[in-house]
């Protein structure tokens, strides 16, 4: 019997074996996008990486959903190509999913919520 988590994970190591690679440590050009888009990519790797390093409760995910989408709110206009930020936060959450005792994940429309401006 196969767990559906177990079958999860496997979809998701599969997605990332046939995704593209996303080269983090690229050459830049000089101008303000391709300088701005280096860091971003740079951070949101480190973001990654110490998502993946931790363990997380219920709470702990669902604020990794809100900072998820409060960055790709705010992020988008200073890289080059908005399909690679999307990639590197939706790969966040996957991890935080794989990472979560308890996966309960936020509804988008609660999320939108909090982070509206009041």
């Amino acid at each position: 019997v196969v767990s559906t988590q177990s079958t999860g994970t496997e979809s998701s190591l599969l997605n990332k074996l046939f995704s593209d690679q996303v080269e983090i440590f690229g050459e830049i050009q000089f101008t303000k996008l391709s300088i701005l888009t280096g860091i971003i990519k740079i951070g949101l790797k480190a973001f990654l990486e110490s998502v993946r390093l931790r363990t997380f409760g219920k709470f702990g995910l669902q604020q990794i959903q809100v900072d998820v989408y409060y960055l790709r709110e705010y992020l988008w206009r200073f890289v080059e190509e908005e399909r690679l930020l999307n990639f590197l936060l939706e790969e966040v959450v996957s991890s935080a999913i794989d990472r979560c005792v308890e996966p309960v994940t936020m509804e988008p429309s609660v999320i939108m919520l909090l982070t509206e401006p009041s």
